[in-house]
């Protein structure tokens, strides 16, 4: 009997593949981290054969370990960390070079370069984005300029580009099906999410061409069936990351909002079905795509959050689990006034400047480790904050609630953190794998077994409200004296 789910969540820092039941509860979780590379200042990179020998060890590890048959499995549905750029040659399988991570800033120079061309307002006008090195566009071009075979394999009409839904989805039909989704196509700078195709303008600017893109379809699709565990089994369901947590999270009408606390942090507000642009720095990106039917989102992207952690775990060797982060917040000193920029890899929205780097204000000879990770926890508060107040600038929607998951919203002083400096109610749901969860609803409809977003609408439960225990006062200085820090470190970058 077909009983289960399979989702394919493959992040920035780990790749993950989670099995669920009919109901949409977990039934099992396998997980592996990969490594990341790092080989100049702000170059990040992965290895996509890294990346897909794992997914396809851990889909054969959960499938053993539950003691399931591939006939077992009604779906298959993929959410992956968005931008991330592989080009490959669709003869042999191989990448002709690493995978260039989204948060990868070796193209600031060439970025800025076409924004002194004025480019930046046609860019924004076609594809929602910022013109900025975050985006698969400016990857690509940089691998086309940089890669000696790159040329004669193209002119030979070798080459194929994905972001990482693609390239997962290319190995796991052995080559039949290059697709991308929707929200994926959304992120990489040259597609038209009015028109819904890749954009000719965009293509001319970087250098591209439409030979080597993936067709673009809807999120619940069927985007043909892998055969590598057994009897075929149909991949259903397909949507880059937030947008899949965005789903997850039962955001179906405008003015809701989530936030996802993974990696980095993204902020997601649902805008209706019209495309608008931001007049403060926000993407406007599709939300998602189902049965026909289209809605956009504002985003705010913060670049370093989970991996600020991640650093004070492996760098800095302050703990040895992130889990711990919550009880040394509790000893943090009250009477320390620090206060941290996180620009490990430049500074998302609003400020979009891939130069910044990481800076600590206020420290004292009594300065503890403590003090250090909590300042770094409150760093993401204050950075929502932001987010928030260019949202309901561009919205003209008061944000009175917040939903948020990933893994770093198992830190209740976090959420409290969040609730004091934004002065709104933050809602955990009961099941934060809301990115997984997403995938595994698109891949439930298009196999029919949940019927319309209404029915998921339902099925969403919360778990934890948390609500500010300081006063607004206290919370507009300690935003103030941010803006003050964080606008000295972008003037000076």
């Amino acid at each position: 009997m077909k009983e289960y789910l399979l989702v394919i969540d493959q992040g920035t820092t780990s790749s993950r593949v989670v099995l669920y039941n009919k109901k949409f509860k977990i039934i099992d979780i396998v997980q592996k981290e990969f490594n990341q590379y790092f080989p100049n200042e702000g170059w990040v990179e992965h290895d996509a054969l890294e990346i897909w020998n794992d997914i396809k060890n851990l889909i054969k590890k959960i499938i053993k370990k539950n003691k399931l048959l591939s006939k077992n499995i009604i779906s298959i549905g993929i959410a992956n960390q968005r931008e991330t750029t592989v080009v490959w040659n669709k003869k042999t399988g191989i990448p002709i070079y690493n995978a260039i991570v989204w948060q990868d800033r070796r193209t600031g120079l060439y970025c800025s370069n076409l924004r002194k061309k004025g480019l930046q307002k046609k860019i924004q006008k076609i594809t929602g984005l910022e013109l900025d090195p975050y985006f698969s566009a400016t990857k690509i071009k940089w691998i086309f300029d940089n890669v000696k075979i790159a040329k004669n394999n193209l002119k030979n009409n070798n080459l194929l580009f994905g972001t990482i839904d693609t390239w997962l989805l290319w190995n796991l039909t052995e080559g039949k099906s290059h697709l991308t989704d929707i929200t994926n196509a959304s992120r990489t700078m040259i597609f038209d999410s009015k028109k819904e195709e890749w954009s000719n303008e965009m293509l001319k600017i970087f250098g591209i061409s439409k030979k080597i893109l993936p067709k673009v379809v809807e999120n619940s699709y069927n985007f043909g069936s892998t055969k590598l565990f057994g009897m075929p089994i149909t991949i259903g369901g397909m949507a880059g990351d937030q947008q899949s947590a965005t789903i997850g999270q039962a955001c179906f009408n405008k003015g809701q909002s989530k936030s996802t606390y993974g990696t980095g942090c993204f902020l997601l507000m649902n805008i209706g079905n019209k495309f608008k642009i931001s007049n403060n720095r926000l993407l406007t990106t599709v939300a998602f795509k189902i049965n026909g039917k289209k809605m956009f989102c504002y985003e705010g992207s913060i670049f370093v959050a989970g991996s600020a952690i991640q650093w004070l775990r492996d760098n800095l060797n302050f703990f040895k689990d992130s889990n711990e982060t919550d009880k040394l917040y509790d000893k943090a000193n009250d009477d320390e006034n620090i206060y941290f920029i996180p620009a490990l890899t430049g500074l998302g929205a609003p400020y979009w400047n891939s130069n910044a780097r990481g800076t600590f204000f206020g420290l004292t000879r009594k300065t503890s480790k403590e003090d250090i990770i909590k300042a770094t926890l409150d760093s993401l508060s204050y950075q929502t904050y932001e987010l928030i107040e260019c949202m309901e600038k561009d919205s003209k929607i008061k944000i009175n609630e917040i939903k948020v998951d990933g893994g770093m919203v198992k830190n209740n002083n976090f959420l409290q953190s969040l609730s004091n400096i934004t002065q709104i109610k933050i809602i955990r749901p009961k099941n934060i794998e809301t990115t997984s969860l997403g995938a595994a609803y698109l891949a439930g409809l298009q196999s029919g077994i949940i019927k319309n977003t209404n029915q998921i609408n339902s099925l969403w439960e919360k778990d934890k409200v948390s609500k500010a225990k300081i006063s607004k006062n206290k919370s507009k200085l300690n935003i103030k004296n941010w803006k003050t820090i964080i606008g000295a470190v972008n003037k000076f970058y």
